[in-house]
């Protein structure tokens, strides 16, 4: 009298159409498949895990100059700060960095679909199930900010060059601006979804109130930080052209 074991897709199609509806169910697979996919990306390490921005995302406060704070909490229950060294355990940082990016880049392509496919038949429960899926885009995304922010600030302090000099500072300064979108956009799902940021052991990873720090935060290095470094460049320049 034992039943028959489904397959795979069967199970999937039993529980999508369970909790969205036959309609949608087809294409919430798809959705899942694509976000399975995605996650074959993930760059994983223990390191990684427990001590990258991966669980608190847009939350991490960017560094205009380094703080050296590894040995000082970059943990899984603390603050990841900008030791990207304790993150990316067996990964080059720029590999770690691109896997993230593409990971992140995988969920939102799968969730641009999604959308396109059900237009007008998109119910509440799964609106917030897209909310999931946006905020862990966000948060893989992040991630790779994070940390080719860090990679090229510490190359910036290397630099001579005036003209490449800048390039770095312009590709800083479209980081922190992401950066700031990526927190609004986290702020805005973490108000229609508590769930999102929180750790039963801890009770939260962030909080509306550390993505607005963060906005706040961005806006201040580009303020000062950045605008100091383009002084920095301008004057190099003026050195250069009158020896």
């Amino acid at each position: 009298g034992r039943r028959d074991k489904p397959t795979v897709d069967d199970a999937l199609l039993t529980v999508a159409t369970r909790r969205f509806g036959v309609d949608a169910a087809p294409a919430v697979v798809r959705a899942w498949k694509g976000y399975s996919a995605a996650l074959r990306e993930y760059p994983f390490s223990t390191a990684g895990l427990y001590n990258s921005p991966v669980h608190m995302g847009p939350a991490n406060l960017m560094w205009g100059v380094p703080t050296d704070y590894r040995a000082k909490g970059a943990t899984g229950f603390a603050y990841p700060f900008d030791a990207i060294d304790s993150w990316r355990g067996p990964y080059p940082p720029e590999v770690f960095a691109a896997q993230f990016d593409r990971v992140a880049r995988g969920f939102r392509e799968t969730l641009d679909t999604l959308k396109a496919e059900l237009v007008s038949d998109i119910s509440p429960e799964l609106k917030t199930e897209m909310g999931i899926a946006e905020a862990c885009a966000t948060n893989f995304q992040s991630v790779a900010n994070q940390t080719l922010f860090v990679i090229q600030r510490d190359q910036l302090a290397q630099l001579t060059a005036p003209a490449e000099a800048a390039k770095v500072l312009d590709s800083l300064e479209a980081i922190l601006r992401d950066e700031i979108e990526l927190a609004t956009r986290l702020r805005t799902l973490q108000s229609d979804d508590s769930r999102i940021g929180f750790e039963a052991a801890c009770q939260y990873f962030y909080v509306g109130v550390d993505l607005g720090e963060k906005i706040l935060n961005c806006r201040d290095i580009l303020d000062h930080w950045i605008s100091e470094q383009r002084a920095k460049i301008a004057a190099a320049k003026g050195s250069v052209s009158n020896p």
